[in-house]
């Protein structure tokens, strides 16, 4: 099996990082971890946002032109209760900011706030599945009026702003009208985003034609749990992961909990803990490291970053 690594880590290598600044979010996606860990186990589900002060003491490297995604696994970080203020702090630090969000729910004040604050290098990505009359099919409980409100004000100013749209098969045939809409919108790129994420709680959603190669990978995967090799996103050393809850995992994908627990990150949790440690400390840990040499034997890495086979 031919294998892709990261092997060793320094900190001039570091490009970026994915936080997820809280697991709030007012949606209930099928396909979303959040919704389907709820349903499992409504019981052991708590919500978690992410203490400013602890994540930039944990930072302890120079931010200028890192770039920041702030996204969710779990959740939607515009409801993190400190967002704007979290936001100010990074781009004082010289951050480039990305925000993915659905963008329901927030008033054109809000997002007169958050623009004031961002600058040419910052992009704001919007989530929207379809046109404003079926999107909640996939982005149950979301809110076009005030996605609107926050696409108008976003398009008007100086960052980057994107519509990222997921085929489903309520929404295939859609795709040239909501391009258009986006585009009188204002909004800087139109792009379809192809899911391979389709289970039991979202085959009836399966497009007709679905182009996702790593869909076909995946279910191969499921069957044989073998790839002929795999091609690391953490490669790129811009997705060092950091939770709601404060913990580091190598990339998002491991912090699913279908694949979390399998890992040292989630079978020896408080060693990844940021209250307790800095980055700079934390990446050049053995154990770290010994992941990044082993990617090739993590069933997460195969599964989610399995390149072609057979």
């Amino acid at each position: 099996m031919a294998v892709g690594s990261c092997g060793s880590i320094s900190i001039d290598m570091i490009k970026g990082f994915h936080i997820e600044l809280t697991n709030i979010c007012t949606l209930k996606c099928p396909g979303c971890a959040r919704t389907q860990f709820i349903e499992q186990f409504p019981r052991n589900w708590t919500n978690h946002s992410i203490d400013i002060d602890v994540l930039l003491n944990f930072l302890d490297i120079d931010l200028d032109g890192i770039g920041i995604t702030f996204c969710g696994v779990y959740g939607d970080p515009i409801y993190h209760p400190a967002f704007l203020k979290i936001v100010k702090q990074f781009k004082q630090r010289g951050a480039a900011i990305r925000i993915v969000t659905n963008g329901s729910y927030k008033t054109k004040k809000w997002w007169e706030s958050l623009v004031n604050l961002l600058d040419s290098n910052d992009r704001i990505r919007f989530s929207v599945d379809g046109l404003p009359e079926n999107f909640t099919t996939y982005r149950v409980n979301a809110d076009w009026k005030t996605i609107e409100v926050g696409m108008n004000v976003a398009a008007q100013s100086q960052c980057y702003t994107t519509w990222a749209y997921i085929p489903f098969s309520y929404n295939e045939n859609d795709i040239d009208t909501a391009r258009e809409l986006c585009n009188s919108i204002g909004i800087n790129e139109f792009v379809i985003t192809h899911s391979e994420r389709f289970d039991q709680s979202t085959e009836h959603l399966i497009p007709t034609n679905i182009e996702s190669q790593q869909y076909a990978i995946q279910q191969n995967w499921k069957l044989t749990q073998t790839v002929d090799s795999i091609n690391p996103k953490c490669s790129t050393q811009e997705e060092h992961y950091i939770s709601a809850d404060g913990f580091y995992v190598p990339c998002c994908y491991l912090a699913d909990y279908r694949f979390y627990y399998k890992t040292q990150f989630g079978k020896n949790k408080k060693q990844y803990n940021i209250s307790g440690t800095t980055f700079s400390k934390l990446i050049a840990d053995k154990h770290t490291a010994n992941f990044y040499q082993t990617l090739n034997q993590q069933p997460g890495c195969q599964f989610n970053c399995g390149s072609n086979f057979g």
